[in-house]
C-alpha cells in the first residue's frame, strides 16, 4: 500500500514524539554560525516540540557573523543563544537542525536523539529519529511540513524566519524544488511580514565589512575559470562567504575559493556552478581529514584548527596559508 506524503509525515510526527517523550532537559543543537535555514528550522521544531508537550531550548556553537543573519534572529526575536559544552553535556535529549553529528567535530556530543536535515547523508548515520532529506531545498521545508501536521499556529514571525531560510538556502542550488519546498512556500508566503522581510534583506554589509572586499580584490587570483582570493584574519567566516557569494558571479568563473582566518580556525569557503562539479566533495576530499568539511553541490565550506595546519604553518602565516591551500586543492 503506497503512503501519501500526509500519511508519511503524519507517521514521521508520531515516532518524533515518540523519541522526544519524557525529556526533562531537551536541547536543539545548531551548528556553529548558523544561517537562515538553521534558525528558522529550529525555532519550527522547538513550536513542534512544544505542541507535543516538551519545552527545548535552542542552542548554537559558534557566534552569528553574517549582518543579515543578526538582523534575522533579533529582528524576528528567534529564541536561540550561544551555548556551551557543559550546557549541551546536560541536556537529556539533543536534537541537530540543519546539521549532522559530523559537522561537531571539535564540539563531541554525548549524544544524538533527532535529526532533522537536508544535507547530504552521512554514511552510518543513525539515531532513535531521522529525517534526512537531501533533496529539498531547505531544511525550512520539512518543517514547515511538520508544523502544519501538528497543527500549530504559525505567526508572522516564524513564518518569515522560515520562508527566509527557504529562500536564502535555494539561491545556489541548481535543482528545482520538491513538493515539499514548493507546498512550504507557498503556505508561507501568505503569512510572512514583508517589511521585516525587506529589512533583513537589506542589511547585509557594513563600512567595515566593505574593507575585505578590497583585500580580496588585491589578492585576487584566477586561473582556468577559478578565482581564489586569501583574505587573511576576519572578525567572521561569514566574511569569506560574502566575499564567495559575489566572485561567483563574475562571468569567466566556475569556481570561487576564498580563504580567511577566524575564530582560531583556517576557514575555506566554495562556490561553483555545479555544472559537473561538487563543491561539498571538493572540500571534503581536500580537507575532510583536517577539519570540518562539506556542503552542497554549489556552496560548501571547510574550518580547520590551527593545531591541525601542518607543521611549520600558523594562522599569522598569510602567504603560507595561500600556498597550503593552493597546493592541497592541486591535489
Amino acid at each position: 500500500m503506497r503512503y501519501t506524503a500526509q500519511e508519511k509525515t503524519r507517521e514521521k510526527l508520531a515516532k518524533l514524539r515518540e523519541v522526544i517523550a519524557g525529556a526533562g532537559k531537551p536541547l536543539i543543537l545548531i551548528y556553529s554560525n548558523p544561517d537562515p535555514d538553521a534558525l528558522a528550522s529550529a525555532w519550527a521544531l522547538r513550536e513542534v516540540m512544544h505542541a507535543g508537550g516538551v519545552s527545548a531550548s535552542i542552542g548554537y556553537t559558534g557566534e552569528i557573523g553574517r549582518l543579515e543573519n543578526e538582523t534575522m534572529l533579533y529582528s524576528l526575536r528567534i529564541p536561540a543563544s550561544p551555548i556551551t559544552e557543559e550546557t549541551i553535556l546536560e541536556a537529556d535529549l539533543i536534537a541537530l537542525v540543519d546539521c549532522q553529528p559530523e559537522f561537531f567535530k571539535e564540539t563531541p556530543l554525548p549524544r544524538y536523539d533527532v535529526i532533522i536535515d537536508h544535507h547530504p547523508k552521512k554514511k552510518n548515520l543513525k539515531a532513535p529519529f531521522m529525517d534526512v532529506r537531501p533533496s529539498c531545498l531547505a531544511t525550512s521545508s520539512m518543517l514547515t511540513e511538520y508544523l502544519r501536521e501538528a497543527k500549530v499556529a504559525v505567526g508572522k514571525r516564524l513564518a518569515t524566519a522560515l520562508y527566509y531560510g527557504i529562500k536564502t538556502d535555494s539561491m545556489n542550488s541548481q535543482r528545482g524544488p520538491t513538493p515539499t519546498d514548493r507546498e512550504a512556500l507557498y503556505y508561507l508566503e501568505k503569512k510572512i511580514d514583508r517589511n521585516r522581510l525587506r529589512k533583513i534583506e537589506f542589511s547585509a554589509y557594513s563600512l567595515s565589512r566593505l574593507d575585505y572586499f578590497s583585500i580580496a580584490l588585491v589578492k585576487l587570483r584566477y586561473s582556468r575559470n577559478a578565482l581564489y582570493s586569501n583574505v587573511g584574519p576576519v572578525p567572521y567566516s561569514d566574511v569569506c562567504v560574502q566575499i564567495a557569494d559575489f566572485l561567483i558571479r563574475v562571468k569567466e568563473a566556475n569556481w570561487a575559493v576564498v580563504s580567511g582566518v577566524a575564530q582560531g580556525h583556517l576557514v575555506v569557503v566554495f562556490r561553483c556552478d555545479g555544472n559537473r562539479k561538487n563543491a561539498g566533495i571538493t572540500a571534503r576530499e581536500a580537507f575532510g581529514s583536517m577539519g570540518s568539511a562539506g556542503g552542497h553541490r554549489t556552496m560548501a565550506r571547510a574550518e580547520i584548527p590551527a593545531e591541525a595546519l601542518p607543521e611549520g604553518i600558523d594562522l599569522t602565516q598569510n602567504e603560507k596559508l595561500e600556498r597550503f591551500v593552493l597546493a592541497t586543492l592541486a591535489k
